[in-house]
């Protein structure tokens, strides 16, 4: 009795030890949910609370109305929104496409946390921003809601890095950012809860150091590239963000809030912000008409800015000069004037390059020895807002200025070491020596390109999705309530997923024919397998490119290659036509 009831519990053992083993190779297996993880995907399965198509085809609405009346978002709050599943399809694929090109660049993925303490803030001077969301826990202690993560990611570094030899490093992640927008506009375009990449690099040297930030720009070139929209790089101002070089990436749309000066010989591109112009020699301001602004800077010198009085002072371009310029100064004149005796102190005249010295310039506001005027030159005036055949490029001194509007969906800075010298983010170098390692940070706006590249591709009849990020790049629509045309709409999605395709099919039977038809239109898929009444009629379906309009009708063995035609011709397309 008692070897039968061993025997009987060794062999309870051995099959829950394959069950065990089993579910764990099942467990193993169990992977995320992709287009592929279903057997065939149907629209009617989906969460797609689109609304009419017919009643506002055409009409010029907000991308954000658009988005949202198509199902791919819905609005929670002022600049705050869910997204849903078709919009979660877009942002994983461009999440895809990031991933991607971070592990080619060398990058690993870490994800740091949204609740944040204010002490590294504090430190680097940050903590009193007003865009930071701030709150207490039940202890009466701060925290901040992440609005980005210099200060996080230094002082985590600051405790694991302490050679030469662990550097450089390279980290990234994609995750929610959160900014106390004053007024948040655009939808996801400036929203307060948003997704965004973030990477950090950790270099040696300032020469290793602008190595990596030319080759993280060449990996932003690639993610940008793949998208597939037209963009452009401009020179950017590096903000509070700090460092002093720094580029963005925009789509170019007329909902932009910046603006950018090209040059229309050659690739000279920045953001107005630090854009430089010279004055055409052709070109004489009137002499008896200049401006004045009063600066002053960390020391106390009084900057006397002079311009014509058509133009705006550009104070990103001053800092760059003068880097001890003081922009917070309220009220120059009076600041200088009670901090010392003014025949001691030093003024600073500055001549925009449009401006004579010979021209009837105002007296200065204060009396100084004219030993302690110094007077320096340098285009320092805003390019204008519009074409200005008067200015010349600074690039290549010929071509005009042209301005348009855009929107910033990347930015790469370099830090040098802003943030490792104030928080104590150490190594020690080959000779010894304790130094402060050299940082760049670089962001792309995840959430905000699902809305710029909505409204750059956007037309008449609704969204179009470069191939690059559409929820599905084909979408089978079929009669509604015909066996016969489900079974052949099965059969051609099994068809297109053998060729790689990522195919849904369209059998919402609550919708009629022609609505379906239009709905594949509006919600942007970039090729639509149409089964209907010509199959019926003569077994040939048609294939139709969203982005041309061209239909091909053909036999239903022919749609997998017809497809995967189409689609290599708009990827090829849109990539090419990115940069």
């Amino acid at each position: 009795m008692r070897n039968c009831c061993s025997e009987q519990r060794i062999g309870i053992l051995r099959r829950t030890s394959k069950c065990s083993a089993a579910h764990f190779v099942s467990r193993s297996n169990v992977r995320p949910f992709t287009h592929a993880t279903i057997s065939h995907p149907r629209l009617s399965k989906f969460f797609l609370p689109s609304g009419s198509v017919a009643s506002a085809a055409g009409e010029r609405e907000s991308t954000t109305d658009l988005l949202i009346r198509a199902g791919f978002i819905r609005k929670s709050s002022a600049g705050i929104y869910s997204l849903l599943p078709l919009g979660i399809f877009v942002q994983r694929k461009l999440a895809a496409i990031i991933h991607r090109n971070m592990y080619m660049a060398g990058a690993s993925e870490v994800s740091l946390p949204s609740l944040l303490s204010p002490a590294a803030w504090k430190t680097t001077g940050r903590w009193e921003n007003t865009e930071l969301y701030k709150l207490k826990d039940s202890s009466d202690s701060e925290f901040c809601l992440a609005p980005t993560h210099e200060e996080e990611i230094t002082s985590l570094v600051s405790r694991e890095i302490t050679s030469f030899r662990q550097l450089p490093l390279r980290l990234y992640q994609i995750g929610r950012k959160y900014r106390d927008e004053m007024r948040p506009r655009g939808g996801m375009l400036r929203g307060r809860e948003f997704v965004m990449m973030d990477l950090y690099t950790f270099d040696t040297t300032t020469e290793t150091a602008l190595s990596t930030y030319e080759e993280i720009r060449v990996a932003y070139r690639s993610i940008f590239d793949t998208i597939g929209i037209k963009y452009a790089v401009s020179e950017a101002d590096s903000g509070s963000i700090g460092g002093d070089l720094s580029h963005e990436f925009h789509y170019i749309t007329p909902v932009g809030e910046d603006t950018l000066i090209t040059c229309d010989s050659c690739d000279y591109t920045a953001n107005v912000e630090v854009a430089v112009s010279y004055p055409s020699g052709k070109h004489v301001y009137d002499p008896d008409k200049v401006a004045v602004k009063y600066g002053l800077t960390t020391d106390s010198t009084l900057l006397v800015i002079y311009y014509p009085p058509d133009r705006v002072v550009n104070e990103n371009l001053i800092k760059k000069e003068l880097p001890t310029y003081d922009r917070s100064v309220r009220n120059p004149v009076s600041e200088f004037t009670r901090n010392g005796d003014p025949m001691l102190q030093r003024i600073i005249r500055i001549f925009d390059e449009r401006v004579s010295e010979k021209s009837s310039l105002p007296d200065l506001p204060v009396s100084i020895n004219i030993g302690n005027i110094t007077t320096i030159r340098f285009p320092c005036v805003e390019v204008a807002p519009q074409s200005h055949p008067k200015e010349l490029c600074p690039h290549c001194e010929d071509g005009a200025l042209l301005a348009s509007r855009a929107v910033e969906v990347g930015h790469t800075f370099y830090l040098s070491t802003k943030y490792s010298a104030a928080l104590k983010a150490h190594f020690t170098a080959e000779d010894g020596a304790k130094k402060p390692i050299e940082m760049g940070c670089y962001g792309i706006g995840v959430s905000r390109i699902i809305s710029a590249v909505a409204e750059v591709t956007r037309d008449y009849y609704g969204l179009s999705w470069p191939v690059a990020i559409c929820p599905f790049e084909v979408v089978i629509v079929t009669k509604p309530k015909s066996d016969k045309i489900y079974d052949l709409a099965i059969k051609l999605y099994q068809d297109l997923r053998k060729t790689g395709c990522e195919a849904v099919i369209d059998d919402r039977d609550d919708k009629s024919f022609g609505w379906k038809l239009s709905d594949s239109k509006f919600l942007g898929f970039p090729v639509s397998v149409v089964v209907g009444n010509n199959y019926l009629k003569d077994g040939r379906v048609d294939v139709e490119c969203r982005r041309t309009g061209q239909s091909t009708i053909c036999s239903p063995e022919q749609v997998a290659d017809t497809v995967a035609f189409i689609l290599q011709i708009e990827k090829t397309t849109q990539r090419s036509s990115g940069s």
